[in-house]
């Protein structure tokens, strides 16, 4: 009969096993959102959409322009006050500075009024794409985050506000699949001793990233994805080696001061989400305080998930869980030094 600390053994092994399946798959950091802004005018409609152009350009391989905006018109429906809308006119132009393309569509209403229906289905063959509808209608401002699996919206001159909401389900996806941060999350918890510690480091890592998540929605800081992107897979490669060959507990104000400097980066990986959103600089806080409070309560439900199991591992395998730990850090180094490579040359 296999023992009760065999049993959690595997437990871990499957859940790590869980989680690197779709990072080889898929990747790390891969929610992706695109955003357009929808804005009613009587029976007219004016519909702008942006989306990163690397997005486009892997989706569109080099098709047309007319076919491009063929896929846009089947894709992006509209009826208001009950009676669909007819596509006018659009464009489809390329900002190289912004690294985005923008799709602008002029639709015109057989009525005016309430509701305003919008089905949307362009989400560039990509599962963990979504996108943040902004809409202006009825003498009110609206928006909804769209995903694969909801691409209808329906609003009404009553309907409340999904601000909140929509940017809180964001941060909270954004940390589940954003693959580097979690790993840099559990380097944190198979490091530390102590139950202390690990609150400590994961303050000080909260505190960064919610600073540096701030000053670059604000664009007081700017710094690019292409230097960014390598960073944080650094920070993960740095830290799982430094608990790999760690003998003794390290210094605390030491990694407190490390673990602080990886906060800062990677919050600027969290902030191309909200950039990403293209809000207008009057409409950040709310948005802002919502994504970051998301971004905690998924860190939060990884370490009340992973920490309980690894404790209780450490005290049933006693010197067995070195060695486990020790191969865990080797798969994360492992995957960050791949990361680093791939971000850095390809």
């Amino acid at each position: 009969m296999t023992s009760c600390p065999y049993l959690r053994l595997k437990t871990l092994a499957g859940l790590i096993a869980l989680w690197l399946f779709p990072i080889f798959s898929a990747g790390a950091h891969t929610l992706q959102l695109s955003d357009s802004d929808l804005i009613v005018q009587g029976n007219r409609i004016i519909w702008t959409m942006q989306v990163h152009l690397d997005n486009f350009e892997s989706f569109f391989k080099g098709a047309d322009r007319e076919a491009a905006k063929a896929f846009y018109r089947n894709r992006a429906k509209l009826s208001l006050g009950g009676m669909p809308c007819r596509l006018e006119s659009s464009d489809l132009a390329t900002d190289e500075t912004h690294q985005r393309v923008q799709w602008v569509g002029n639709y015109v209403c057989e009525k005016d009024g309430p509701p305003l229906i919008v089905d949307y289905n362009l989400f560039y063959g990509d599962f963990n794409h979504r996108h943040l509808l902004k809409v202006k209608a009825f003498d009110r401002s609206f928006a909804e985050t769209l995903t694969p699996e909801r691409g209808h919206a329906e609003f009404t001159a009553d309907r409340p506000g999904h601000t909140f909401l929509d940017f809180l389900k964001l941060g909270i996806e954004h940390i589940l699949i954003g693959f580097d941060h979690i790993l840099f999350v559990l380097t944190l918890i198979l490091g530390a001793r102590r139950l202390k510690t690990l609150l400590l480091l994961v303050t000080a890592f909260t505190l960064a990233h919610s600073v540096s998540l701030a000053l670059a929605t604000f664009g007081i800081v700017t710094l690019s994805p292409r230097v960014v992107e390598p960073l944080i897979a650094a920070s993960i490669l740095f830290v799982a080696a430094q608990d790999f060959f760690a003998k003794d507990e390290p210094n605390l104000k030491l990694m407190l001061l490390l673990t602080f400097g990886f906060g800062l980066i990677h919050g600027l990986g969290f902030s191309y989400v909200l950039q990403d959103a293209h809000l207008q600089r009057g409409q950040l806080l709310l948005p802002l305080f919502s994504f970051n409070l998301g971004v905690e309560l998924g860190q939060l439900s990884i370490v009340l998930v992973i920490y309980p199991l690894s404790y209780v591992l450490a005290r049933e395998l006693r010197g067995r869980y070195l060695a486990v730990k020790r191969i865990l850090l080797v798969m994360i180094a492992a995957l960050a030094a791949y990361w680093l490579v791939e971000r850095l040359f390809f």
